[in-house]
């Protein structure tokens, strides 16, 4: 297991592993099973593994298939932000139930460390889940549990109206 490094309200690390624990959304709607179901549905073949859906944050590993190098032989930033989108969405999905027409509005990463070719561990935690907005936190660790990267991604969330048509081409506005 990656430890990821916890950081205090001031955003330093305090020497302990995992998010921080004052995370105001903690139930997940969703199972780990239904979770799975929904990433082979919507993204098969994305190169992800979702491990943990908890009361706290959701779990996911990428890679290493797919995670694009650059020259040099580090992985390059766009496939550590794909990553984290990726697995920010699916926390979205495991949190506010399945909405998957939510979009991303705003991602925000800072790369810390170049990062050598494998997996990576993403946790997420959703900050803020709103009836039209949701906000997580992420955090990206390499296989030696190094802290790479950390972000936030905003999604905006589809209206009731919208979340109760059908799934589908044709299916309404999304």
């Amino acid at each position: 297991m990656i430890a990821t490094p916890r950081l205090n309200g001031a955003g330093v690390r305090s020497g302990e592993t995992g998010p921080p624990i004052d995370h105001p959304v903690t139930q997940p709607r969703l199972s780990l099973e239904e979770v799975r179901e929904l990433l082979e549905e919507f993204l098969p073949g994305s190169g992800l593994w979702v491990r943990e859906v908890s009361p706290r944050r959701v779990v996911v590993t990428a890679g290493p298939d797919g995670l694009e190098t650059r020259p040099g032989g580090t992985l390059s930033g766009p496939a550590i932000f794909k990553a984290l989108d990726l697995s920010a969405f699916l926390a979205v999905n495991a949190y506010a139930g399945r909405v998957v027409t939510g979009v991303l509005t705003h991602g925000s990463v800072n790369l810390l460390e170049a990062a050598e070719p494998g997996p990576l561990e993403v946790v997420i935690q959703v900050a803020k889940l709103g009836r039209r907005m949701a906000v997580t936190n992420g955090w990206v660790s390499d296989v030696d549990g190094r802290l790479i990267a950390v972000g936030t991604m905003q999604f905006a969330l589809p209206s009731r109206q919208v979340r109760s048509l059908p799934a589908g081409p044709g299916a309404g506005p999304v």
